[in-house]
């Protein structure tokens, strides 16, 4: 399996699949039209296999220089439990490694912990659903919590 960036072509299809997981009471159109917003900030990463067909997606969102957000991610459910979703995460923290990355995590913190993520603190958490939190080094950091954080996305 490799990762690579999604094509527009592929765009409908990976909305689809976010759709079944993360609906929250939208139609589909409506859902569409919410994803589409986060198109201007960032590009969207799959892992497929040999077939090219999508096996798991996400949205990799540059916030600033060094500061990057990865959100709606998505593995298919016949591929859950065997590390699609992982390959996934660390190929795109691969891509600009020395950035900060954030999430909203709706899955608590532990998954993402496997990958350098820590919780913020509670005076950072703005979200009822999702806890928030970063990688980076310290000083990278303490640079970014400067500055408010970006909201739930």
């Amino acid at each position: 399996m490799k990762v690579r960036e999604a094509t527009e072509q592929e765009y409908e299809k990976i909305y689809r699949q976010g759709y079944r997981e993360w609906a929250k009471g939208r139609s589909l159109q409506q859902y569409i039209t919410d994803n589409q917003k986060e198109e201007t900030l960032g590009k969207r990463y799959v892992l497929v296999d040999g077939k090219e067909n999508i096996i798991a997606s996400l949205m990799l969102l540059e916030f600033k220089p060094r500061l990057f957000g990865i959100g709606s991610i998505v593995v298919e459910p016949e591929f859950r439990g065997i590390g699609a979703g992982a390959q996934l995460i660390k190929e795109s923290l691969k891509l600009h490694a020395d950035a900060a990355f954030m999430l909203y995590s709706e899955i608590g913190a532990a998954y993402y912990e496997r990958f350098g993520f820590r919780a913020l603190p509670e005076s950072y958490q703005s979200s009822v659903q999702a806890i928030c939190m970063i990688r980076a080094d310290k000083e990278l950091c303490l640079q970014i919590l400067k500055e408010p954080v970006p909201p739930y996305f």
